[in-house]
């Protein structure tokens, strides 16, 4: 009886570390940081070569359309979150990809994808959507079991396409705005109808209600690994080329929302998409 509550503690602990680390030493390391040249966009990677996921930065032209009313309590928050990745996240996922072959990352971030497929059948089922919710539920059927949990993506080859819903997209769907834009302590930006929609998709999410609250944990903190590794690149050009990183990763943000809620592929670059080949 004592070992779950020595986890929970430890866990506990590891929560407050987590946010107290960045907050600490966030001011010293975002000084470095600000304090860098802004490299010249001539040897940046042309627009139409990047990937799907990167960001077109405003100096670039890149669009920007969301409403900020709370910039400056964004900015404390996007600041202290970009601490928490420089001091952790990126050298943890930094060591995740010098560690795990390419293709083994491959497979593991299209599990994690499929573990979410239940939450796309369920907002497609909420906007009507009985054909791609289907088509979703075979995937999740098809892939758990021939693709060995979600390793390989067999449905795709089956004719089942990779599609995604989420609740946010749900409230879209049924005419509800995006709301301000707004940044989140460790989850990092996005707007308040999103928010929300987080929040619901946890609640439909069958992870929530199979796994222990330590065990939840641990399959939340490692998939934050598995994506976080999977933007190190954009990121860097981020860092590297944006003028402004506050108003650069909201323009991203705003870009990637767009493309999802338009219809454009909003799986992870390592699941076939239809008429979608990054890089």
């Amino acid at each position: 009886m004592q070992r779950p509550g020595l986890v929970n503690r430890a866990a506990a602990a590891a929560i407050i570390l987590l946010l107290t680390v960045p907050a600490v030493q966030g001011c010293a390391v975002l000084e470095s940081l600000m304090d860098e040249e802004v490299s010249s966009l001539d040897d940046a990677p042309p627009v139409e070569s990047r990937g799907a996921d990167w960001p077109v930065l405003p100096r670039e032209g890149g669009e920007d359309g969301h409403d900020d009313p709370f910039e400056d309590v964004n900015q404390v928050f996007f600041y202290v979150n970009g601490a928490l990745d420089f001091l952790l996240l990126d050298p943890i996922a930094q060591f995740y990809r010098g560690m795990m072959p390419t293709d083994a990352r491959h497979a593991i971030s299209r599990a994690f994808t499929n573990l979410a497929e239940p939450i796309v059948v369920a907002n497609h089922l909420l906007q009507l959507e009985g054909r791609r919710a289907g088509t979703s539920l075979g995937r999740f059927v098809v892939n758990s079991t021939a693709g060995m949990a979600g390793l390989f993506d067999v449905a795709t080859n089956v004719g089942l396409p990779a599609d995604d819903a989420d609740f946010g997209q749900t409230l879209h769907h049924y005419g509800i705005s995006s709301g301000p834009y707004i940044v989140l302590p460790i989850f990092g930006p996005t707007t308040v109808r999103d928010a929300i929609g987080f929040g619901v998709d946890g609640l439909l999410d069958p992870r929530t209600f199979v796994l222990a609250p330590t065990q939840l944990l641990a399959v939340s903190v490692s998939e934050g690994v598995v994506r976080r590794e999977e933007m190190i690149d954009p990121v860097l050009f981020l860092r590297e080329h944006a003028v402004d990183p506050y108003d650069a990763v909201r323009a991203w943000n705003y870009q990637e929302r767009q493309r999802e809620l338009t219809g454009g592929c909003t799986e992870p670059k390592y699941v076939i998409c239809p008429g979608y080949s990054p890089e």
